[in-house]
């Protein structure tokens, strides 16, 4: 299903939103097809639940923290320039196999497979299923999934149970994979390889143990610094992600570690939105150099936007006032698909960003009237202790 750029535009003109081909909205062949996807990612997960894959992604790397020299009101850095900002509370740290890996809390337990299995019928989706089975009380995910986190073992993941983990992060788990099927154009045999890597890309970089930790287990400096803050919502009603890249400053912290930061803040996003709804962001490229958006970080965001969330985004606001754009645009043009092409539109001024976000959700500093600011409190060790 291919989008044009127009069409994502006449959205706001008229505050109206697209809903064809989104859950409750489905054609009787889409309707199919999603009921096929589920039935061929079922049997695949069900044929081997004890599958693991080993985790040894990229984001697992360690970085361990020494929250002693900062002070308690150094959490919130806004004001500052990102430059000035030293490392002080973030030192790397090698294990014997060169990088040490996170070290997983987990309960010393083990899944039992043999509880009763989800009365799912052949190519039925979730919404079928529930409204099939109305009035009685049923599981929507099966008894047998087991969170990955609470596992013994913490250098594996289990596919069968990342599967669930990561179609449970939205309100209904027919959305996760109705948005692979609208970036594989509903070719079925295409959505489920994509489901298929996608799971195993959460697998082996813990992306659930990201979550578990949360600020505990990001870049610290990204936080205080405040890059990025849900501000308000878009003419739509969908969340709006207010960006300011100026603030991004990669090259000061090991790759991964802003990767970390970003996948973190993108699970987040996921448990904010509703039924169909994506996540508005506006990006204010206001006084940004090239230092801002190295190539690898660039491709990585790409990489977010039609792989890792695919369909994830509405709308993308580039607030643009610097000829530097030019060769940023150059390095990612390449790698876009048509339908994230079709949602990223080029606004010169602010009063060009009025016609997605009314004045009253807008940020202050844009010269809007929301003046919801963040102040970030530093995390402390064992705060989520049990």
């Amino acid at each position: 299903m291919t989008i044009s750029q127009e069409s994502v535009i006449q959205e706001y003109e008229t505050k109206v939103q697209d809903t064809n081909g989104c859950p409750g909205h489905f054609t009787a062949q889409e309707q199919r097809k999603l009921g096929k996807l589920w039935s061929m990612l079922l049997d695949h997960y069900k044929s081997d639940q004890e599958k693991t894959i080993n985790v040894n992604g990229e984001l697992v790397q360690r970085i361990s923290r020494d929250w002693s020299g900062l002070d308690v009101h150094e959490g919130h850095l806004s004001d500052e320039e990102p430059e000035v900002v030293t490392r002080r509370a973030w030192k790397f740290t090698k294990g014997e196999s060169g990088l040490r890996r996170l070290n997983i809390r987990s309960r010393i337990e083990k899944p039992n497979r043999e509880k009763q299995a989800l009365d799912r019928h052949v190519n039925e989706t979730v919404q079928q299923y529930i409204d099939r089975t109305a009035g009685r009380h049923v599981p929507v995910l099966p008894d047998s999934f087991f969170p990955s986190f609470k596992h013994p073992r913490t250098d594996t993941r289990n596919l069968y149970d990342t599967f669930w983990g990561a179609v449970s992060i939205k309100q209904h788990p027919d959305i996760l994979l109705h948005r692979y099927l609208r970036v594989s154009g509903w070719d079925v045999e295409k959505a489920f390889a994509l489901a298929k890597s996608v799971v195993e890309w959460r697998a082996s970089e813990a992306i659930d143990k990201i979550n578990y930790e949360g600020e505990m287990g990001v870049g610290c400096d990204e936080l205080r610094l405040g890059m990025t803050r849900l501000v308000g919502r878009d003419r739509l009603g969908n969340p709006l992600l207010f960006v300011r890249v100026k603030r991004i400053m990669p090259r000061a912290n090991e790759g991964y570690v802003f990767k970390r930061y970003l996948v973190n803040k993108f699970d987040l996003m996921q448990t904010v939105t509703r039924k169909h709804a994506r996540i508005t962001m506006l990006y204010d490229f206001t006084g940004f150099s090239m230092d801002n958006t190295p190539f690898s970080m660039v491709y990585f965001m790409v990489l977010m936007g039609i792989r890792y969330y695919a369909e994830a985004s509405g709308v993308m606001l580039l607030l643009v006032d610097s000829w530097l754009f030019t060769n940023f645009w150059s390095l990612i043009r390449p790698f876009l698909d048509v339908n994230l092409s079709a949602r990223i539109v080029f606004v010169k001024t602010v009063d060009e960003v009025r016609r997605f976000v009314d004045d009253d959700q807008l940020p202050v500093e844009l010269g809007g009237k929301n003046t919801f600011a963040t102040n970030f409190v530093l995390p402390k060790e064992g705060e989520n202790a049990p």
